[in-house]
This record gives C-alpha cells, sequence and structure tokens, in this order.
C-alpha cells in the first residue's frame, strides 16, 4: 500500500473562512487518502506564511525526512499548490529534492502528473499565481501602512514610554506609559542642557529606576516619536519625511532639536568631572602658583581622612578643601539680588516653566475646546438618529466613542490644571532659591553645587589663603551689585556665557535703564548675558 504525509496549512482569518481551515484541509486529505487506498504516516500542521520554506514545521518535516529513509512516504499531499509554496523558484527547488528522495509531491485540488512535460505549464501557473497573490498582498500592506503613517497613525509596536490600546472604533494608537514616560521627558531635558555627556545621563536613569538597554537608549533619543512626528520611510522617488501624529507627544519639538544639536557635537557638551561630596570644588579652582586647575583627593591621617585640593605635574601646592568650601561660601553669602532682578527672575522662571512643561493655560484652553467639538458631535447625532438619517447602532456607536474622548480627556485637563497649581509653586521655590545662593549651595548635592558655580563664574577661583578670590561673571556682578573697579572694562569683556546672536528685547530695555538710573552703564551685549544668566539659573533650580 502506498503511503503519504499530509501537509495542513493555514497563516490567516482570511483563508479560513474561504475555506482553506485545518478541519476542512483534513477532512479533504483524508478522503482522498481512503478512496485512493493510501495509508497517512503523519499530518503536519502549518500557521506560517508559505512565503519562504523557513516554516518550524516544514523544517522538522523535511530534516526527519533527510536523517531516516525507513518511514519515508510516497507522497506529500497538500490541498492546493498555494499551500506548499507561494515562491515559485524555491517550490521547484523543493519538488526536486523531495524527487531524489522520491517523494512525489500533489495538490489534490489541482492534480497534475509531473511525468507529462507539458502538464509542468499548468505548474507553473498554479505557483505564480500564488506568488503574485502574495506579492499584492505585501504590497497591499506595505501601502496601507505607509498611508496609515502618513495620516499621523503609529503602526508598529509601541515604543518604550508608550502602550499599545485599541479604540472603540477598532482603530489603534499608542498612548503614554508611566512612569517611563516621566524618565523620558527628564532625559530629553537634561540632554538638552548640554551639562553632561549622555552616558552619564543614562546611567542616572538606570539608577533612579528606568528600564532600558543602551542600545536601545540611543534609539530612542534619536527617535522624532516623542516630540510627536511620524517618520514616513523612502518610497520609490520618494524621499523619507516627518509627519505630525496623532499620538500625544512627550517633550516639545524644540527640546527634539535641541537634543540632537548636542547629540551632533554642535553644541559641545561641557566634560563632566567625576563628583565627590567632599570635594565639590575639583575642577574648577586655580593654582596660584603656576594657575593650572586642580584636581582633590583624600589624605589619611591619625584617625580620619582629610580631603586637599592639590595641583600636579610637580606643583607642591594644595589647600585644605574644608577651608577652601567655607571660603566659597561667604563670598556666595554676599550674593543678594535687589528688588529689580527678583521681579526679573520671576517673569524668566515662568517662561523657562512654560518652555519645558508647556503651556498649561493654552493647554487647558485647547482641551476646553475638544470638550465642546465632542458635546456639538453627539448632540449631531441625535439630531440624525430623530430623522432616520442613521440607525440605532450607529448612534451608539457614535456615543460610545464620544463617552471615550471625554474621559480620556477629562483626565488631561486635570493634569492640566495640577500643572497650573503645581507651576505657582515651583516658580516661589525657585524665587526663593534665587534669593538665598548662600543657602541654596549648601542646600544642594555636589552635582548641583558645580552648576551654581559654573553659571555664576568665570571657571576662575585662586584659592591661596591669603589671596583668595572669585572671578563671578559680568552678568553676576550687575545682578548682585558687587563692587567694580573698572565699569569700562566690564564693558569690554564679552561674557564666557554669552549667546551668539544677540536679541534686544523689552527685558533688555528695562536692564540698561535700571543700570542707568543707578549709575552704572551697561551695554546692551552684556545686558543679554544678564537675562541668559537668569535663565540658566531658572533651569537649574526648576529641575533640581
Amino acid at each position: 500500500m502506498q503511503t503519504a504525509m499530509l501537509y495542513i496549512r493555514v497563516s490567516t482569518d482570511e483563508q479560513a473562512q474561504k475555506g482553506y481551515s485545518q478541519q476542512s484541509q483534513r477532512e479533504r486529505l483524508e478522503k482522498f487518502c481512503f478512496v485512493n487506498k493510501i495509508q497517512i504516516l503523519q499530518i503536519v500542521y502549518e500557521d506560517h506564511s508559505a512565503k519562504t520554506f523557513n516554516r518550524p514545521e516544514w523544517s522538522k518535516l523535511f530534516l526527519g525526512l533527510n536523517r531516516s529513509r525507513v518511514n519515508r512516504p510516497d507522497f506529500i499531499l497538500f490541498s492546493r499548490w498555494d499551500r506548499f509554496s507561494r515562491n515559485a523558484a524555491d517550490a521547484y527547488s523543493m519538488i526536486e529534492r523531495l524527487k531524489k528522495m522520491n517523494i512525489e509531491t500533489k495538490a489534490i485540488d489541482q492534480p497534475l502528473n509531473l511525468a507529462i512535460p507539458e502538464n509542468k505549464i499548468m505548474l507553473a501557473i498554479y505557483l505564480a499565481t500564488s506568488e503574485v497573490e502574495n506579492d499584492r498582498r505585501s504590497l497591499n500592506v506595505r501601502q496601507g501602512m505607509r498611508k496609515a503613517k502618513q495620516e499621523g497613525r503609529y503602526m508598529c509596536h509601541a515604543p518604550i514610554g508608550y502602550i499599545n490600546i485599541t479604540l472603540i472604533d477598532g482603530k489603534k494608537c499608542i498612548i503614554p506609559k508611566e512612569p517611563e514616560a516621566t524618565f523620558i521627558k527628564n532625559i530629553f531635558i537634561e540632554l538638552a542642557k548640554g551639562y553632561y555627556s549622555t552616558r552619564f545621563i543614562y546611567n542616572e536613569a538606570i539608577e533612579n529606576g528606568f528600564k532600558c538597554s543602551l542600545n536601545n537608549f540611543w534609539l530612542m533619543i534619536r527617535n522624532p516619536i516623542y516630540c510627536g512626528k511620524i517618520i514616513v520611510p523612502a518610497y520609490e522617488q520618494e524621499n523619507r519625511y516627518l509627519v505630525n501624529g496623532l499620538h500625544e507627544k512627550l517633550i516639545s519639538e524644540d527640546v527634539f532639536k535641541q537634543v540632537q544639536q548636542v547629540l551632533n557635537n554642535n553644541a559641545k557638551p561641557q566634560c563632566r568631572t567625576k563628583t565627590n561630596n567632599q570635594l565639590p570644588l575639583r575642577g574648577l579652582l586655580t593654582c596660584p602658583l603656576c594657575l593650572k586647575i586642580l584636581t582633590g583627593s583624600a589624605s589619611k591621617g591619625k584617625n580620619r581622612y582629610y580631603h586637599y585640593y592639590h595641583c600636579i605635574n610637580g606643583c607642591k601646592f594644595r589647600v585644605r578643601a574644608d577651608s577652601m568650601d567655607e571660603l566659597v561660601l561667604k563670598e556666595l553669602i554676599q550674593l543678594i539680588p535687589g528688588e529689580f532682578y527678583l521681579s526679573l527672575f520671576r517673569a524668566v522662571s515662568q517662561r523657562v516653566y512654560n518652555k519645558h512643561f508647556g503651556e498649561a493655560s493654552n493647554t487647558q484652553s485647547q482641551i476646553f475646546r475638544s470638550i465642546e467639538r465632542t458635546f456639538e458631535r453627539l448632540n449631531k447625532a441625535k439630531e440624525l438618529l430623530l430623522s432616520g438619517e442613521i440607525d440605532n447602532d450607529d448612534y451608539f456607536a457614535i456615543k460610545a466613542d464620544c463617552e471615550y474622548k471625554i474621559n480620556r480627556i477629562g483626565t488631561s485637563l486635570n493634569n492640566a490644571a495640577f500643572m497650573i497649581s503645581k507651576a505657582e509653586k515651583i516658580i516661589a521655590e525657585a524665587m526663593q532659591k534665587f534669593s538665598n545662593i548662600s543657602l541654596t549651595y549648601q542646600q544642594f548635592e555636589t552635582t548641583y553645587k558645580r552648576k551654581i558655580i559654573d553659571i555664576l563664574t568665570d571657571k576662575r577661583i585662586f584659592c591661596d589663603d591669603k589671596n583668595f578670590h572669585i572671578l563671578f561673571t559680568d552678568a553676576a556682578k550687575f545682578i548682585f551689585n558687587l563692587d567694580c573697579e573698572n565699569l569700562d572694562e566690564i564693558q569690554a569683556i564679552s561674557d564666557s556665557n554669552s549667546v551668539e546672536e544677540f536679541v534686544y528685547s523689552k527685558e533688555c530695555e528695562e536692564i540698561i535703564r535700571f543700570e542707568s538710573n543707578n549709575n552704572r552703564n551697561i551695554e546692551s551685549r552684556n545686558a543679554q548675558n544678564v537675562i541668559f544668566f537668569l535663565e540658566r539659573f531658572a533651569e537649574l533650580v526648576i529641575h533640581s
């Protein structure tokens, strides 16, 4: 009696609807074997695509046939040739390999005697038809996905910080997922500042509980989806481009562009010195003997370790770290801003907060308008139902969708209200920190202490006990009303943190007018540097 193995493959629900279900195929194949008196050795079920023969069950079947000649069947039976393969070239190759094992392939619904040369024409038609159908389906899927991306929909597995959901109308979208979304916002904000290296920020995030591999982290910070953009890939004559996505963005487009600029080394980040809580000024002090930058280390005494700032490469200068910290603190106690600069700092802090956390008031207005449009849509649906233009099913579908949107919008409204109330508290805390810089310096951890010194100084602190002095920036001298031996010298020196392009703003005019009334001349460039100083300090205290 002849023997056979039955190969049953189905890959989609559509094929099941067309009569290609596993049960249907099995019944027809078993009936064929019964009528033709063929013994069934094995039934193989496959649920993989026929685009290639790299399929799990087929691979097991073919491996078994290669290993043993004892249980090789006379036939491998399947219902149609598209169940066997949808790739003509691969199909011909597999048929030949099976033929060398004395195994014949047969499609019971499309029978062919391959011993007759003319039947190979029909085989070519069957295989080519299946391949063309598969290629057409793949092309339609690719075009459909491209069209969806052009409309702003994200079609793939949600990136880190988001989660896939399906709406009531069956459409799929992504929404932010906490706490990853908050981590990602903070990561982009820190990267945009350019203070620390990308690896340092990654390590800090991991220590705080963020879960992401380093490779995925690099992909994440380059992905425009977080600023609300969808990548439409290049296709034929069209180049790759970005479109506005329908999902909720985590950061502003400006922040994303600033991060890309930092990553591309257009805005070179500052080198990070390894911080030590006992040596907060390491790398910021200048040796009074050779003018080199001092490092720091601990020296073991009789009962404990003593920390020193010291020079390198043969210079013997060193000074106790605790005494230097006290001298710096005494200098910072003198920094008391006047009422004018306090009020100006409040305005700058409000602007910085809005830049990074979104203008909550505008967001609230947009949410109210969205709620109004949703209610208008629901009322319109009621009118259409009463006029008979839509049936009950359509109305309830629209109603369910509107209710879902209203619930989601309500959550956004609560978040916007929370951000508005939180803004006042954050700005008040920033004002308090600015008004008492010495106390702020004491309360901050080492990393933020170094940032304060970086903002306040020209990175020159001469640390001889007998001749200690800090070279504050020109902006700091104006803001804190420090004594200046030569005001003309201040005008001539360009601040190290000055912006590349001067913007003559209303705030600059106010600064020039205020300083003029106090008999201190200030150029427009230095007035802009004062604003830049306030912005940097606001960035620091708001995100601390």
